[in-house]
């Protein structure tokens, strides 16, 4: 993922349960994603906001 810049953020949604948050870095995003999804097995959802 790309190094964010100060405008930056991704939003983090899960399609099954409440677990929802916004990041400035993608990286971080992405990581929170993947832990997420492998624990529970949810479909996650990662966007970048402009």
């Amino acid at each position: 993922m790309e190094t964010a810049t100060q405008d930056e953020r991704y939003h983090v949604v899960c399609r099954r349960c409440t677990t929802e948050r916004v990041f400035d870095v993608g990286d971080a995003a992405d990581e929170f994603a993947t832990r997420h999804g492998e624990e529970t097995g949810h479909p996650i959802v990662v966007e970048r906001v402009d």
